[in-house]
């Protein structure tokens, strides 16, 4: 059975119940200035809500005299940035790391710990749900964007552990912060340079050969339509189905399991309605959706070759409806590509395939460590 003051897994050595306290008897709580700020080219950093994931990041400046006459409670070492005016999540925090001068608007809670907590674990703490409902009972949700008052934000309870504990499960949680943005990092980093080789291994508007190729491959890629080597078919109802394990795919990727197929051929999905610049690489057998067009390979094109080409499409360029984006088969069926031989297809499309097995690969271990993360927070808490 849980015990209310002493969380499930501690560090060796040390033992106690937690204390509950109010926020405000552990800290002093400030607001950023109210007035529109004056940007300057360069100064003192200027960081609102949109920069709490990276407030090193922000290039906004304000002048250092202005800096001087509107911020009294100025941020130090140690600080805690926590987002309190919003229209995404109320309650995410930023520990200050420089002693640079620093300047914070208004949507921006400066929160100045004493020496009684931890920086690190408090700053943790308030990510815990324990704390997000105590953020959520004082939440003023009518307004737009949703907002808490600072007084209210020094109401909300905290429980904490000695200064020793706290100090322990602050840096561990950091370590695993620092893991988590070291592979978000990487996986953006691999993003990117899919982005850049999309660029340099297919041709230019108006070009006949791409920037780089593999070695042995000479002579002009092909100008076709894209209707010339892939075949658009259209999805279906798939309510009438029981359920099995043939995937479902609709825009925004797999749905369910039923016990029928559409298609028995590997195939690239493309939204005919709602998202259409997603296209998905599907793994035979699958059904898709009314929304979801699926097209195959005609004659000795390559899929994965045509699966990346289907990357590189400005799809809402061909968007058709001024409301809900909408494709048709054919305005599919006209858009001019270059293709080169199936051989030099077969070589891009493998390529391509390797990355995105690593991006996947990445992305499974970001998404492992912050379910670990997310677990730690739980049990080490109360």
């Amino acid at each position: 059975m849980k015990n209310n003051h002493k969380p499930e897994i501690r560090f060796p050595g040390v033992t106690g119940d937690w204390k509950l306290c109010k926020l405000k008897d552990i800290s002093k709580i400030h607001d950023g200035t109210h007035q529109t700020p004056k940007y300057k080219d360069c100064g003192v950093k200027f960081v609102s809500v949109e920069d709490i994931n990276d407030i090193e990041a922000s290039n906004k400046y304000i002048s250092t005299e202005d800096y001087e006459t509107h911020f009294k409670n100025k941020p130090e070492v140690g600080d805690i940035f926590m987002t309190r005016i919003t229209a995404g999540i109320i309650g995410a925090t930023a520990v200050i790391e420089s002693d640079d001068p620093i300047a914070y608007y208004v949507s921006l809670a400066l929160i100045k710990p004493s020496n009684k907590i931890s920086s690190l674990f408090l700053s943790s703490y308030i990510s815990t749900k324990e704390f997000k409902k105590e953020l959520n009972k004082r939440i003023i949700h009518t307004a737009f964007p949703k907002k808490i008052n600072l007084a209210d934000i020094g109401e909300c309870s905290v429980s904490r552990p000695s200064k020793e504990e706290q100090v322990k499960i602050g840096i561990f949680s950091k370590m695993l912060e620092d893991t988590i943005a070291l592979h978000q990092q990487e996986l953006t980093t691999l993003k990117q340079t899919k982005r850049g080789f999309l660029q340099k291994m297919f041709p230019k508007e108006g070009e006949s050969v791409p920037k780089v190729r593999f070695p042995g491959f000479t002579g002009d890629w092909e100008e076709c339509k894209l209707g010339e080597i892939l075949k658009i078919n259209s999805g279906r109802d798939y309510k009438h189905l029981q359920q099995g394990n043939i995937p479902v795919y609709g825009t925004g990727g797999y749905m369910l399991s039923v016990n029928n197929k559409l298609s028995d051929e590997d195939a690239i999905g493309i939204g005919r309605k709602g998202t259409i610049d997603n296209p998905q690489l599907l793994k035979a057998p699958f059904w898709t959706v009314d929304t979801l067009f699926y097209m195959t390979t005609k004659e000795k094109n390559d899929l994965l070759f045509c699966y990346s080409l289907a990357n590189k499409i400005h799809w809402k360029k061909y968007d058709e409806s001024t409301g809900v984006p909408s494709l048709s088969k054919s305005s599919i069926d006209k858009i001019s590509i270059s293709i080169p031989t199936p051989a030099e297809q077969s070589k891009i499309g493998n390529f391509f395939k390797q990355l995105d097995d690593t991006i996947a690969l990445h992305q499974r271990e970001l998404d492992a460590l912050k379910e670990t993360k997310k677990a730690f927070l739980q049990k080490m808490f109360v």
